[in-house]
């Protein structure tokens, strides 16, 4: 590419940074400010698509402009979902745009900060990225960003060598939601974000069939482009209806075989090499978490069994599932997605062929936790707690619900948590 056309494109995105910001997220900008300085390790953010990256970088750099009094011009700014970059299809091309800004804007005397962002659209990114980690003659942060779980997984672990830190970004928090609207943390509000979810698009759009028509774009942004037409599916119908089919149950324990067993008994055909194949693909584009069913019998993760969760709750449209009758899920799903973002490893707990929802670790933290939508009487108390009272250790144990009302302590220490107040257990 022309030498002038490479300035002309670096001016053009990088020649002012008086963006709107919007919402703040300085819970993540302080993260990953504070990570600066680490010698040789490269910042990676991943997130979902549509989880807000671009404010996130924006914000970023203004940080570092505002607060931190670095000089625009050693701020490079890369996005591969801008068409004006699209001819960077390799790490050579790469190369000869970071010899443009080092050569004609940059002050090579100050240190540089580089963001790449879905640098996962660059052929071999990861050769000029790791030569630039390694120059021991400039000081630089290099910043590179991705909707791709492979970029975090394989791709990072083989090409980095572990010099490397991470970043998941995920979508707006119930906290952040009351922040945006200016609500009361409450049964109410949290039902509201419990429907709505935390897709940032959604919170600018002032109707419910609004709404819905961008839960529909979207859901064929990401069906169509990020996995059909990356995997080369051809079956398009066979894989919406295994993204239903796993929304549908997400709070149930499943294997591959039961998975292919329920859809062969309605009829959707399919090999278990295809099904494992689809699923993964979901993994990738971070619409699922899965969670291992730890059995304490046999004292080992049985790794063939999972439960899947939805990274956000507005996925849930994606079947029509906004309904009331449908709220227990979204709870559960919400305590999962909290407890993940608080960095606690998570598993399904099984105690003589009897579940808890969750068991939570963390710094050797433990404890379990039931998640349950309403305690309306006696009778669902006693169901909702009798699994807990069979476990014997000393570790804490939580019973959490939308209640309005607060239960008092267990007589065996289980506590009562509100779902709103969930923060205070985490």
């Amino acid at each position: 590419m022309d030498k002038n056309y490479i300035l002309w494109i670096l001016n053009k995105y990088n020649s002012t940074w008086l963006w709107d910001l919007w919402f703040i997220r300085n819970d993540y900008i302080w993260h990953i400010i504070k990570s600066f300085g680490t010698k040789n390790l490269i910042k990676v953010l991943i997130w979902q698509r549509r989880a807000w990256k671009s404010y996130i970088i924006r914000q970023l750099i203004s940080h570092l402009i505002y607060n931190e009094d670095v000089n625009p011009k050693n701020i490079l700014y890369i996005n591969m979902e801008y068409n004006e970059f699209s001819f960077i299809n390799s790490d050579t091309e790469l190369h000869n745009v970071l010899d443009v800004f080092f050569g004609e804007i940059a002050d090579l005397n100050k240190k540089i900060y580089i963001f790449i962002d879905e640098i996962q659209e660059i052929k071999n990114w990861e050769k000029y990225i790791n030569w630039l980690r390694a120059n021991p003659n400039f000081n630089w942060e290099i910043i590179i960003s991705g909707s791709n779980s492979k970029l975090l997984s394989w791709e990072l672990a083989t090409y980095l060598s572990g010099r490397y830190i991470t970043f998941d970004i995920f979508p707006f928090s119930y906290d952040e939601f009351l922040w945006i609207f200016k609500k009361t943390k409450n049964k109410e509000s949290l039902i509201q974000y419990l429907n709505i979810g935390g897709i940032p698009e959604l919170y600018n759009l002032q109707t419910d069939e609004l709404k819905l028509n961008y839960i529909n774009s979207l859901k064929n942004t990401i069906i169509l482009k990020d996995v059909v037409a990356r995997h080369k599916i051809t079956d398009v119908d066979l894989f919406e209806k295994i993204v239903y089919f796993l929304i549908w149950n997400i709070w149930k324990l499943n294997s591959l075989n039961s998975i292919h067993k329920k859809l062969k008994s309605e009829w959707i055909n399919t090999s278990i090499t295809t099904l494992w194949n689809y699923i993964s693909y979901l993994e990738e584009i971070f619409m699922f978490h899965w969670v291992f069913r730890f059995d304490t019998k046999w004292k080992k993760i049985l790794e063939w069994e999972k439960k899947y969760y939805l990274n956000d709750l507005a996925f849930f449209n994606f079947g029509d599932l906004n309904i009331e009758s449908y709220l227990w899920k979204k709870l559960e799903n919400f305590i999962f997605m909290q407890l993940i973002q608080a960095w606690y490893k998570v598993f399904v707990w099984t105690i003589w062929a009897n579940e808890v929802d969750f068991v939570v670790d963390k710094q050797w933290r433990k404890a379990y936790i039931q998640v349950c939508y309403i305690l309306s009487d006696d009778k669902v108390i006693e169901r909702e707690y009798w699994n807990l009272r069979k476990i014997r250790d000393s570790f804490p144990k939580y019973v959490i619900s939308l209640d309005d009302i607060k239960l008092p302590l267990d007589n065996l220490w289980i506590q009562h948590i509100q779902a709103r107040d969930i923060n205070n257990l985490i």
